[in-house]
């Protein structure tokens, strides 16, 4: 029974001693620190993420929309007659998706540090061919040739079939 007691006065003694609680109020002062910086170190992750992902999205629109002034340079017809279902289409989708993403984007940049980029310039209309002054040869087209008449689908004639019939006699022949 004294070793008991002497043991429960050891446990006392180390539990209810000053340094025990200092300890204990570093312990739990440090580890909120460390979850605290962990999760601010996590937020500034997924900014820098929507971030890189909006520079892409800039960055892929840019290239599309110069690919797009360079093919329509490379044709001759008007490209506003084709293209209008797709741009009115695109420009919707681009309406109600970039009102939410720019507040998102600014939020991010300022807790990142990072400035406002310049916005994006508006593609330019390809520039008018120029006027020669004296007719030489016609031009020849860059763009892909006219359609021709549409194709009309020659069926071949039916093949014809043969159908062989026979009678066949069941009783007492096995096949098998």
């Amino acid at each position: 029974m004294d070793k008991i007691k002497e043991q429960a006065n050891v446990v006392s003694q180390l539990l209810f001693s000053a340094e025990t609680s200092d300890i204990y109020k570093k312990t739990l002062s440090r580890t909120w620190d460390i979850l605290r910086e962990v999760g601010l170190l996590l937020w500034l992750v997924i900014c820098l993420t929507f971030v890189g992902g909006e520079w892409f999205y800039r960055t892929a629109v840019g290239l599309g929309r110069s690919t797009r002034a360079w093919y329509t340079n490379l044709s001759e017809k008007d490209p506003a007659a084709d293209a209008q279902p797709i741009t009115s289409t695109g420009q919707a989708l681009l309406d109600t998706v970039q009102s939410g993403t720019s507040y998102l984007l600014a939020q991010a940049r300022q807790q990142l540090g990072i400035p406002q980029p310049e916005p994006l310039a508006p593609a330019a209309p390809p520039a008018p061919a120029p006027v020669a002054s004296a007719p030489a040869e016609p031009p020849t087209p860059s763009g892909p040739p006219a359609p021709a008449e549409p194709l009309t689908v020659v069926e071949p004639p039916p093949s014809p079939v043969a159908t062989i019939s026979a009678d066949v006699d069941d009783e007492g022949e096995d096949l098998a």
